[in-house]
């Protein structure tokens, strides 16, 4: 008999991306299913364009209170055996379910397993580059893992928008922290490692994911990015990649003060621009892509050092 898997997605703003995301999801052939659908506007409920006379849907209301509280209320609201976490501008393939429960009858010890992210057929031109920078930048981020051949393995990290839990563990550790987004599945699945907890990886698990349209959404997600990624650092200290980036960014502007203390700024910007060049192509961008990464690197560096500072709200 097939264990019941309730899936669980914050909403703040209905768009035809939520309504696509909705209709995926009832399309999805696992039949012991429930949607949470949690709406966090602060104010006026939003209108969600569903049939609430569905006893396998529950919408609950976390007034503006964040997406990890939200996902919380919501575990806390089902007696399902599984938690699967989607996005809302997210549409699930029809096997997601299937292929995010195969990581638990692989392996009996698993207390998660998340899938991939791909591209959604309609997505904009600007979509595509940034789906294009997160895929690059994934070997340091680890957010956009790549198809391999490997089937499932074990990894550390998934991302929240294709993922599974086993509800007990997920509760036992005390949910997503609240007052923390992004990167509360970070924090949570860093926990559950260091208490010794096994986390899998299913690439035939696949989500299409939508990204910012616009510019300005882009360098607003990278910021918050990286507020979060401070907040981590100094909670836990660096325990991934990409937290050594702004050191090393700070270490780079150094050697720049030092080549132009001492008249060697040309020599510096030759070899600095050589070395530019070299991973520009190791990496394989494309020169609209590399802007996107010139100007994210900007916008995280500077969410970094907030994070830093900044103090989570609870």
């Amino acid at each position: 008999m097939e264990k019941q898997v309730c899936i669980i997605v914050p909403v703040k703003n209905t768009s035809s991306q939520f309504e696509s995301c909705v209709s995926s999801i009832s399309a999805l052939n696992y039949s012991n299913l429930e949607l949470i659908i949690v709406d966090d506007s602060k104010e006026a409920e939003l209108k969600i364009p569903i049939d609430n006379s569905n006893n396998k849907i529950k919408i609950l209301y976390s007034r503006g209170k964040g997406p990890s509280y939200a996902r919380n209320l919501a575990a806390k609201n089902t007696d399902a055996y599984f938690l699967a976490f989607m996005d809302s501008d997210c549409i699930a393939d029809k096997n997601l379910i299937h292929e995010l429960l195969r990581g638990f009858e692989l392996y009996p010890d698993a207390a998660a397993c998340g899938g991939i992210q791909g591209l959604p057929v309609d997505a904009t031109n600007f979509e595509k580059q940034v789906f294009l920078f997160l895929q690059k930048a994934g070997f340091i981020t680890d957010y956009i893992k790549k198809s391999n051949k490997q089937g499932i393995i074990r990894v550390v990290h998934n991302a929240s928008c294709c993922v599974v839990y086993k509800r007990s563990i997920f509760l036992e550790a005390g949910g997503f922290l609240e007052g923390l987004w992004p990167g509360e599945d970070v924090e949570l699945d860093y926990r559950l490692c260091r208490k010794g907890y096994n986390l899998y990886f299913n690439p035939k698990a696949i989500v299409y994911h939508h990204r910012p349209k616009c510019l300005l959404g882009f360098l607003i997600m990278m910021y918050r990015y990286g507020i979060s990624c401070g907040i981590l650092t100094r909670m836990y200290g660096i325990f991934r990649k990409i937290q050594s980036v702004p050191f090393l960014a700070l270490a780079a502007a150094v050697l720049l003060l030092l080549a132009f203390s001492f008249h060697f700024l040309s020599v510096f910007l030759i070899i600095a621009g050589a070395a530019l060049c070299l991973l520009f192509i190791y990496v394989g961008l494309s020169v609209p892509v590399f802007f996107l990464a010139c100007a994210a690197g900007i916008f995280w560096n500077l969410g970094f050092l907030k994070g830093l500072i900044k103090a989570i709200k609870k």
